[in-house]
């Protein structure tokens, strides 16, 4: 397991003719967003069909890494998950509910989402990810206390009323990728991902309320969530990416 600032190759085409001399995960694009100051006064452009095309194209072209990295988040988050539904006046429970697979699920939820982003920051940068990268923790501490803490403030927010649960999750979607990418501490993770956010509902709700209808596609099909979640975690990589006024890595067959 890995907890540093990982090791970058060489800055990456943008898929538009130039490569820009970037840091981290990718290149900086003039007018792009960061962290910190006003949003760029343009409007980003992204699409659905295009998020999911791009998606699409990355898992296809590292399948086994990325089905099975994700598969092996998305199982250790549900091990303790159990439910039941009685039909005839017979309960019926379905559900791994493993002896201690709370703690685990609870433990998978915090820090999966940071190696999780990891993975989908370097596949946006045009690098193939390696099983090791799901096991990789940039800014471990802060990416943590980020999750922890825009999940608490989510789980409160649905206790007192659903809908303020929903847009704070909603709000939260990107904190996760800001203290990866910046390195932010885990205030500022969160104050950036609900600044992207709230500045672009019209473009990234959208995104939002289709990744939600794919999960759960997936998991109505028993087995769909091998293919949506990764499907669901890239789209949510481009958006993020595109959202900040830089595209993410293009290859030959991609416009």
């Amino acid at each position: 397991m890995s907890t540093g600032m990982p090791s970058y190759g060489a800055p990456q085409n943008n898929g538009y003719g130039n490569t820009g001399q970037g840091y981290g995960y990718g290149a900086s694009q003039p007018g792009a967003s960061g962290p910190y100051g006003s949003m760029p006064p343009v409007q980003p452009t992204l699409t659905i069909g295009d998020g999911l095309s791009w998606a699409w194209s990355r898992i296809t072209d590292n399948p086994v890494v990325l089905l099975v990295g994700f598969g092996i988040w998305t199982i250790l988050t549900g091990l303790g998950a159990q439910a039941s539904y009685t039909v005839d006046g017979v309960e019926h429970t379905y559900g791994l509910g493993i002896p201690g697979g709370n703690i685990i699920s609870l433990a998978a939820m915090l820090i999966g989402p940071i190696a999780m982003a990891h993975v989908g920051l370097l596949t946006s940068s045009g690098r193939k990810a390696r099983f090791a990268d799901f096991f990789t923790f940039p800014n471990f501490l802060q990416g943590f206390l980020a999750m922890l803490l825009s999940g608490l403030a989510t789980v409160i927010g649905s206790i007192f009323l659903i809908v303020p649960g929903i847009i704070l999750y909603y709000l939260f979607t990107f904190v996760r990728y800001a203290a990866v990418e910046y390195h932010l501490n885990a205030i500022a993770a969160m104050r950036h991902s609900m600044r992207l956010l709230s500045a672009n509902v019209g473009v990234l709700l959208p995104f939002a309320l289709i990744g939600f209808l794919l999960l759960v596609a997936g998991t109505a099909t028993v087995i769909g969530w091998i293919v949506t979640v990764p499907l669901v975690a890239l789209m949510t990589t481009y958006a993020y990416v595109r959202v900040q006024g830089r595209d993410v890595a293009r290859y030959p067959s991609q416009g």
